[in-house]
């Protein structure tokens, strides 16, 4: 460190160069160094003006090594102003090696979060300046030169990891570099066209309007997929693989001949990847995921292709190098985690590959990730087991055996948010009224567990332990439901369903008292006693106004309806309610059929109950049989509920859901006065 403080240069030049080669290939001595704090005396040197070239190459020589160290020593690096540095001296005019060095150290920098967005006020200066150097590639007689090709192939890895943002996708994309891009993917040259598959996946990754461009480039009368189709099926692993990134980047279009083009030649092409020894498998595990996404024909083409069986035997070989020397065991903890989200999103939407990845004993390597130090692939464990236990068949016959319960259970207490998040996504599949696991649950203290998960400061885990308390609110016995009624409390319910602009808690809180008040009068009387009859009312005003989100209405209107039909006592608050009866009624033509069918319904239980006429209730007589009463036709036919109900019969368009909802309604209104 002293001899880098030097005034002598050569001492300085001295002490890089022999920093440079120990650091070089060796973790050890770079954290010895950047615990040294190199990092500060590296960048005053780079900052002072006089700094002779060649100890300027040195230390950006350092800085590049020191790079691959993490984002810990590249915020540093940002901090110090380094990056400052390294932009100055690729200026034009700059020493060549010096210049060739900044590169290959922003290179290095790039792919951390830290610098990727903190260059922001350097782009307008880089992207020409990169621009410049990937058109020398049009004179064909220089591009095989070897400093022309190396500069060239660096200018087109800097350029597409500046394409963090999608304003600088669009910056990149109009300088018109698309087309120098195309022209030197069809030169032939491999490490050239690796580079440039790489920047033109960089330009397009979830950018819909350069993907749609990237479908009108034209070559010499070649689409631009076919050109890059033809790349996938190269027999050099890194062309195909990067030509398969660019597909994949595409593929969101949705357009049926990419589609088919994909499922017989992206996937297959991926697949041989997966086989390729020493080869960058993660990469190819995520562009699979990615691929997959939402797609149920390519996630059928990607089982039939063996991929759920490769990510699986990666799982057993990985899981056999546990405790294996010279193994890179961080680098296999991210393949895992990886697999296991290519994997749920592979089974995410279609049953046969749910099967086959369970055939291949999935559930068995998931229980045990769930049990693994790291947090990621813990999180990524219980995704895709969430997408597993999506099958019914599945969680009644394969999931009971697993051993899933317990693990997953823990991991609702996890110390880490996302751990818990995916946790508690998790259990929700298995809550449901088919699954065997539940009464397992419930045994083992689930429902005190789900009271602390919706005192939670994560709105995710709340909205997970709402939506559990909804699904073990459905077909259960009265003990059970009074329990929960006891400690998840209908204050904690009827507050959270009141929460403005949280829809996507209010839904849950919602069904959950949907849930509460259904098929029990023990339910209708603990709302009833927890809130009282002037907030419950509220409530059902506030939620099924005309402007509440859809999904908000839809739970309301069905709250109504369950208290509505299980209770006359408390249907007679709602129909006594004239605002909340006209916001019910006004429903009932709404375009959402979803909206309707639960409005209908509630009309449908209202007209089921009887009531004393309005004589008789001035009168105070509280109770009636049917013979002495009429029907609650004084409410709702003065609204022309009626009229409204025969007109809608009349439409042609209405579904037959409705229709048939509407007919159901009209028999009270056509019944004979009793």
């Amino acid at each position: 460190m002293r001899s880098l403080q030097s005034p002598d240069p050569v001492q300085v030049y001295s002490a890089l160069r022999t920093i440079k080669n120990a650091i070089i290939g060796s973790t050890t001595k770079k954290s010895l160094y950047f615990k040294l704090q190199i990092i500060p005396t590296i960048a005053a040197l780079l900052a002072m003006e006089d700094t002779d070239v060649q100890i300027r190459i040195q230390a950006t020589t350092v800085i590049s090594s020191l790079a691959h160290k993490g984002e810990e020593a590249t915020k540093q690096l940002l901090d110090s102003g380094v990056v400052d540095a390294l932009i100055n001296q690729i200026a034009p005019g700059a020493d060549h090696v010096l210049m060739e060095a900044s590169e290959r150290a922003l290179n290095a920098l790039l792919p951390h979060e830290s610098i990727k967005l903190g260059i922001e006020k350097h782009v307008g200066l880089m992207v020409p300046y990169l621009l410049s150097i990937i058109s020398e590639a049009k004179d064909a007689s220089r591009v095989y030169e070897m400093r022309t090709h190396a500069r060239v192939e660096l200018a087109m890895l800097v350029l597409s990891k500046l394409c963090v943002t999608e304003a600088r996708q669009y910056t990149i994309a109009n300088t018109g570099v698309i087309d120098v891009l195309m022209s030197i993917l069809l030169r032939g040259y491999p490490r050239l066209q690796i580079a440039a598959l790489k920047a033109l996946s960089a330009l397009s990754y979830e950018n819909m309007e350069i993907c749609g461009a990237l479908f009108l480039v034209n070559v010499k009368g070649r689409a631009y997929t076919d050109i890059v189709l033809d790349l996938a099926r190269s027999l050099e692993p890194d062309i195909s693989l990067q030509a398969c990134l660019c597909i994949s980047y595409l593929s969101r279009m949705r357009t049926g001949d990419l589609l088919k083009e994909i499922q017989a030649v992206v996937v297959p092409a991926l697949v041989k990847l997966l086989k390729v020894p020493g080869f960058d498998t993660l990469l190819v595990v995520n562009s699979l995921g990615y691929l997959c996404h939402e797609d149920a024909d390519i996630q059928s083409a990607a089982k039939n292709a063996g991929v759920i069986a490769e990510l699986i035997k990666m799982l057993s070989v990985i899981e056999s190098q546990e405790n294996a020397d010279f193994v890179d065991q961080e680098h296999n903890v991210r393949v895992v985690k990886g697999v296991f989200l290519a994997l749920g999103t592979i089974v995410s939407t279609n049953e046969e590959c749910r099967r086959k990845a369970v055939e291949d004993k999935a559930l068995e390597y998931l229980v045990r990730a769930m049990g693994h130090p790291d947090n990621g692939v813990k999180a990524a464990a219980c995704l895709c087991t969430r997408y597993i236990i999506r099958s019914v068949s599945i969680c009644r016959t394969n999931v009971p055996e697993s051993g899933i319960l317990a693990p997953l259970m823990a991991l609702l207490q996890d110390s880490d948010a996302d751990v818990q998040v995916t946790a508690s996504a998790t259990l929700v599949n298995l809550l449901t009224d088919f699954s065997p696991l539940r009464a397992d649950a419930l045994k083992k203290g689930l429902v005190d567990i789900l009271a602390r998960l919706l005192e939670s400061q994560n709105n995710m885990v709340c909205r997970n332990a709402l939506w559990s308390v909804r699904n073990l609110l459905v077909s259960i016995d009265d003990d059970t439901r009074r329990e929960i009624i006891e400690k998840i409390r209908i204050e904690k319910l009827f507050a959270i369903s009141s929460l403005p602009h949280q829809t996507f808690l209010q839904e849950h809180a919602l069904g959950a008292l949907r849930n509460v008040v259904a098929d029990s009068l023990i339910g209708i009387q603990a709302v009833f006693d927890a809130m009282g009859s002037a907030r419950v009312i509220e409530l059902l005003r506030q939620v099924v106004r005309a402007d509440a989100d859809m999904v908000i209405k839809v739970h309301g209107l069905y709250l109504a309806n369950n208290i509505a039909v299980r209770s006359q006592e408390h249907c007679e608050s709602i129909v006594c309610d004239e605002e909340l009866l006209q916001a019910i009624v006004s429903h009932i033509t709404s375009a959402s059929s979803e909206v309707a069918i639960a409005a209908l319904w509630c009309i449908d239980s209202i007209a089921s109950h009887r009531m004393p006429a309005q004589s008789q209730r001035e009168s105070d007589i509280e109770s009636v049989d049917g013979s002495d009463s009429c029907r609650y036709m004084d409410k709702l036919g003065g609204l022309g509920i009626q009229a409204t109900l025969e007109r809608m019969l009349d439409e042609p368009n209405l579904s037959l859901e409705v229709r048939d909802r509407v007919r159901s309604c009209l028999d009270y209104f056509l019944a004979p006065e009793t």
